[in-house]
C-alpha cells in the first residue's frame, strides 16, 4: 500500500506535464474541435530521421503571429521537451499566445521535441542508491540513463533543423518534472548547447540529490558567458527532501556561478502545489527572461476625472520624442515605484515585472527582458 501511494505520488505529477501514459492520446485531438465547424489551428507536426535514435521522430512547432511578415525579424527559439502534441505542447502554446496578444514579453518560436519514453529518455544516470530502490517506486517503466543521448539527439538532429528552417535567436530549453531535471543537468553538463533554461519543479531528488550535490563544482568550471537560468518549485509535499536539495542548488549558484551566468529562482512553495505548476511557473519565466518595457498611463481620456489625462512632465516628453519604447530608453522600476510617484512616471517608458517577485538570483530589475538588437536577422 505505502509502495502504491508513493508510485502515485512521484508519478503522477510528472505524468500531467508530459507523460503519453497519462496525458491526452494524440489521436484524441482532433475531436476537440465540433465536426460542424472549423478547427483552430495552432501549430502543425512534423516527422524528422533522427541519426542518433535511428528512427522517426516528432516534432512540433508554433510560430509568432506575424512571423511572414517581417523577414528580417529573429524570435528567440524555445525548446520544449516533453513536447508533443499530446504533451506539453498545448500548454505552452498558450503561453505563446499571451506573448502576442499581451505584448508583455517577446514573442518566440515554439519548437515541441516529443518524448517517446520520458522515464529513460530524460533521466540521468543512477548510481549513488541501490537501484531496487527506484525499481521498487517505478518499476519496469524506469531505465534511466539516456539524458546523455537525448541531448546528442537534441544537438544533432533537432536543434539544426529548427535553426537552419526559422529565424531564430537565442535557444532556450525548457520542461517540468523529470523535464526539469533534465534541464538542470543539460545546463550542468552542456551549457553551451543553449542560451536559457527554464526548469519547473525539477525533480531534485533523483538518485539522493547527486545532481545538485555535483552543481557547484561543475559551475565553477563553466566559461564566462551571457547565459541565464530560471529555476521555480512548489509545494512539494510533507517531510519530503526536496526543499533541501533546492536549498542546496541555490546555494551552488550564489557561492559558484560563473562570471557573466543571470540566474533566478522563485520559491512557490506557499501558493502551488507540483501539478500546479506549469502555467504559473512558464508565464513567470518567460516575463523574467523575455520581459519587455511599455509606456505607463491609460491613454483613454475617459478614465479621468473631467475627461482630462494628466500632462506629460518633461522627463516623460523627451522619453516620448526618443521614439518607440524600448530596452534602450525604459526606466526599470517596481510597480510600487510607479504608483507611489504616478504624475512623474505617465507617459515614460518602464521596465515593470509582473507577477512574483524573486526569491534568489543576480538579475538586476533593468537586466530582465532581452535587448532588442538580438531580433533582428544582420542584413
Amino acid at each position: 500500500m505505502f509502495n502504491r501511494f508513493l508510485f502515485s505520488y512521484l508519478l503522477l505529477p510528472g505524468m500531467a506535464f508530459g507523460s503519453p501514459a497519462m496525458a491526452q492520446p494524440e489521436s484524441d485531438h482532433a475531436v476537440l474541435s465540433d465536426p460542424d465547424g472549423t478547427p483552430i489551428v495552432i501549430g502543425s507536426v512534423h516527422r524528422i530521421s533522427s541519426t542518433v535514435y535511428g528512427d522517426e521522430q516528432i516534432v512540433t512547432v508554433r510560430l509568432p503571429r506575424g512571423y511572414a511578415d517581417d523577414p528580417k525579424r529573429r524570435y528567440p527559439v524555445v525548446f520544449s521537451v516533453d513536447g508533443g502534441p499530446d504533451q506539453d505542447f498545448e500548454l505552452l502554446s498558450g503561453i505563446a499566445a499571451e506573448a502576442e496578444f499581451s505584448t508583455s514579453f517577446e514573442p518566440f518560436i515554439l519548437i515541441g521535441v516529443k518524448t517517446k519514453d520520458r522515464y529513460s529518455q530524460l533521466t540521468p544516470d543512477w548510481t549513488r542508491i541501490d537501484p531496487e530502490r527506484l525499481s521498487d517506486v517505478f518499476g519496469d517503466r524506469m531505465v534511466p540513463g539516456g539524458a546523455s543521448q537525448f541531448r546528442r539527439y537534441l544537438e544533432t538532429d533537432i536543434i539544426p533543423w529548427a535553426t537552419g528552417r526559422y529565424r531564430t535567436g537565442r535557444k532556450a530549453l525548457t520542461s517540468v518534472s523529470l523535464g526539469g531535471l533534465f534541464v538542470i543537468d543539460t545546463f550542468l553538463a552542456t551549457p553551451e548547447l543553449f542560451d536559457d533554461y527554464i526548469a519547473l519543479t525539477p525533480s531534485v531528488w533523483w538518485d539522493g540529490g547527486r545532481i545538485v550535490d555535483e552543481a557547484a563544482a561543475k559551475l565553477a568550471k563553466q566559461d564566462a558567458s551571457n547565459r541565464r537560468i530560471y529555476f521555480t518549485m512548489g509545494d512539494e509535499g510533507v517531510g519530503n527532501r526536496n526543499g533541501l536539495w533546492l536549498e542546496t542548488l541555490v546555494a551552488a549558484f550564489e557561492t559558484s556561478a560563473p562570471k557573466g551566468l543571470k540566474w533566478a529562482f522563485v520559491d512557490r512553495s506557499s501558493e502551488e502545489e507540483h501539478r500546479t505548476m506549469a502555467l504559473t511557473g512558464w508565464l513567470d519565466a518567460f516575463r523574467t527572461l523575455y520581459l519587455t518595457p511599455s509606456r505607463s498611463g491609460n491613454p483613454l481620456p475617459l478614465v479621468y476625472e473631467d475627461f482630462e489625462a494628466p500632462t506629460y512632465s518633461a522627463e516623460a516628453r523627451a522619453n516620448i520624442d526618443a521614439g518607440t519604447c524600448r530596452h534602450a530608453i525604459a526606466t526599470a522600476v517596481t510597480f510600487e515605484e510607479k504608483n507611489s510617484a504616478p504624475a512623474a512616471y505617465y507617459g515614460r517608458c518602464l521596465l515593470m515585472k509582473p507577477g512574483q517577485k524573486l526569491t534568489a538570483g543576480n538579475f538586476a530589475l533593468g537586466e530582465l527582458g532581452l535587448d532588442e538588437d538580438l531580433e533582428i536577422v544582420p542584413e
